[in-house]
């Protein structure tokens, strides 16, 4: 699994229309072949701050989403609308729920308790 993360800060009094284009584009690249979510979020401690996140099932996919003209025009956007501009691009090495989370929490107690 791929995801692409896209950290933007948006000019003051831009939000809506920004907003507004994602939330139109988003649904488009949801339909896209290998395209598993494609979603914005607000940062809740940065003022006019928003993360995009896409989630691919292969690399392929998600180079592919990249040579649209779609993503064109969000980076057209973001150009125009946007302050700062962060991208990363990322493969998941490991996926799960509880159990997934258990095991990291387990090797730090560890070293925690061979220490005392």
């Amino acid at each position: 699994m791929f995801f692409c993360q896209m950290k933007i800060k948006i000019r003051q009094y831009k939000t809506d229309e920004f907003v507004n284009s994602v939330r139109s584009f988003a649904r488009r690249v949801r339909k896209q072949k290998g395209c598993l979510d494609y979603s914005l979020y607000r940062n809740s401690e940065k003022e006019n701050s928003y993360f995009l996140l896409g989630e691919w099932k292969t690399r392929q996919a998600m180079e592919k989403h990249f040579q649209t003209h779609d993503f064109e025009v969000l980076i057209g956007a973001t150009k125009v609308l946007g302050e700062t501009f962060e991208m990363n691009i990322a493969e998941v090495s490991k996926t799960g729920g509880f159990e997934l989370a258990r095991e990291q929490i387990a090797p730090q107690q560890r070293k925690i308790t061979k220490r005392d």
